[in-house]
């Protein structure tokens, strides 16, 4: 038996007023006169949640479902607990049920979208979220949810119209906003994009994820003082913000002359590589300077720039006494902050190990041979799929060329060599002695012992590229902020030659290029 109305809304009525530890009592009691009630339990699940006790609304809701298995709230309110709690597989089941009880439960249909999207369903996702839009036009919410979820299946056209729907429904809803300036920069519409984020910093002078994004946009139009000055907020915005400091953030280094500095390594390889060709001109300021920076990197800056220390371990950096430190994500902030600065950026400021480089060369044959060292993808990035080609397709530029082509990607892609040179009959020569990914002083031998290296938009570019070798880029149509717009050489490392696509997703003009340029360096 259900407990009457004037029950449930004393209760209710005590929960609004937030008055939850005599709303609990009371519907405890209630529930001794009623302990069939299915809506007494969901309502002390909901206050059980309040108080922050979640095992006991789990139970609650459980208890509500139970005396009552058309109870869609108690359902869905199960569904958003058990998401919150890790236990997707039966927050999507809770969910799932709640909608087969009430089919226009529009938020149970918006909410397991999120959860299926959150677990790489993307198609299943978008149906959840058409289906709320249907029963609700005006739930910008789901369109929003839309459009991310798009995104992740690299749907831009679709993902531009979510957004927009989102946007026309709720004109000032700041999320929408933000991601439709995202995509919008994407497809190369970066001045738009600029448009609508200055227009969410007026809606919202707080929304750090503007600043951050007007601040990528600003640095890939060469406005590097405004530009790296809102750098800066990318530690207020995922995943920036979950990165644990090693020190006190007031000690913060500003280029004060002659003091000890301590610099700090962030973000991904490719990252810490490019910020490390500012380090000497951090050390020419400091009294002393310690970096402390991915240990596969540790072997590569001792022989490059001796007078530094170098760490691979957090615990033996934290010890070096220090005037004040500084993420090196800050460094350009500093010394980069006109286009003219960037020429002090030495020519290979890392070294490779010559004589490992000798006996590289020796181990595999490569005397007297004319070596392209070549990478095709990225393993990294959310835009990996932007970036990143097949082998069939990459290697083909190779064709008929009488080169030796060795290996420079990283990761295991020894099947996708093996069936390449069987489909094609073009070898790839691999170095057993090197771990691409994880030897990164064996891969700039690598990298040394070659004539040209090839690759897309990856660490090996960035490594090539901080050597001094000579390196071909593949670019997608929209590139890192690294890469400016544009321009055909690197204002970060001189010896690499930009191949950017004319059109969205189509490398056949880059590849079409590069064959060319090919030809007539090596073409007999």
């Amino acid at each position: 038996m259900d407990a009457d109305n004037t029950d449930i809304e004393i209760i209710v009525g005590m929960y609004r007023q937030r008055k939850f530890a005599d709303a609990l009592q009371e519907t405890n009691s209630r529930l001794k006169v009623h302990p069939g009630s299915s809506q007494l339990y969901n309502i002390q699940g909901m206050i059980n949640i309040a108080l922050k006790q979640d095992d006991e609304a789990i139970l609650s809701f459980n208890n509500a479902v139970k005396r009552d298995a058309s109870h869609a709230s108690a359902h869905y309110n199960l569904g958003v607990l058990l998401r919150r709690k890790g236990r997707f597989k039966e927050s999507v089941e809770s969910y799932k049920k709640a909608i087969h009880t009430k089919p226009d439960y529009v938020q149970a249909h918006n909410n397991l979208g999120t959860l299926l999207k959150d677990q790489g369903k993307y198609k299943e996702a978008i149906d959840c979220f058409k289906k709320a839009v249907k029963l609700k036009p005006n739930h910008y919410t789901a369109y929003y949810n839309m459009g991310l979820t798009y995104l992740n299946l690299s749907d831009n056209k679709e993902a531009t119209s979510a957004f927009k729907k989102a946007v026309d429904i709720q004109p000032n809803h700041t999320l929408s906003l933000n991601s439709l300036a995202e995509v919008l920069h994407l497809t190369g519409k970066t001045n738009d994009a600029i448009e609508i984020l200055r227009k969410i910093i007026k809606i919202k002078p707080d929304f750090d994820k503007a600043y951050f994004n007007l601040s990528l946009m600003k640095l890939i139009f060469s406005n590097f003082k405004e530009g790296w000055q809102q750098y800066e907020y990318r530690w207020k915005v995922k995943p920036f913000r979950e990165v644990k400091w090693p020190f006190a953030r007031e000690e913060m280094w500003n280029n004060e002359e002659g003091k000890r500095v301590s610099l700090w390594k962030e973000q991904g390889i490719g990252d810490e590589i490019i910020f490390l060709g500012l380090v000497p001109e951090a050390k020419e300021r400091s009294q002393s300077l310690a970096v402390y920076i991915d240990p596969r990197l540790v072997p590569l800056c001792e022989r490059s720039m001796p007078g530094i220390k170098f760490f691979g371990d957090t615990k033996e950096f934290e010890k070096q006494a220090f005037d004040y430190h500084m993420p090196m994500g800050s460094l350009p902030r500093l010394f980069r902050s006109d286009i003219k600065d960037f020429d002090r950026t030495a020519h290979g400021y890392l070294k490779a190990d010559k004589l490992r480089v000798d006996i590289l060369r020796r181990e595999m044959g490569l005397e007297d041979k004319r070596v392209i060292g070549i990478s095709w993808k990225s393993i990294r990035s959310l835009t990996t799929s932007k970036k990143s080609m097949m082998l069939k397709d990459f290697g083909m530029m190779f064709k008929g060329m009488d080169v030796v082509l060795l290996n420079l990607q990283y990761g295991d892609v020894q099947e996708e060599i093996d069936e390449f040179t069987q489909a094609t009959g073009i070898e790839i020569l691999q170095c057993e002695s090197v771990d691409n990914r994880e030897d990164l002083d064996g891969l700039a031998a690598l990298i040394e012992l070659c004539d040209l290296v090839v690759s897309t938009s990856n660490i090996t570019i960035h490594l090539a590229g901080a050597l001094g070798k000579e390196t071909w880029v593949l670019l997608p149509y929209v590139a890192n902020f690294w890469w400016l717009l544009d321009r055909t050489d690197s204002i970060w490392y001189p010896a690499l030659r930009l191949y950017r696509q004319k059109t969205l997703d189509d490398w056949g003009g880059v590849l079409s290029n590069i064959n060319k340029d090919l030809q007539k360096k090596f073409g007999e």
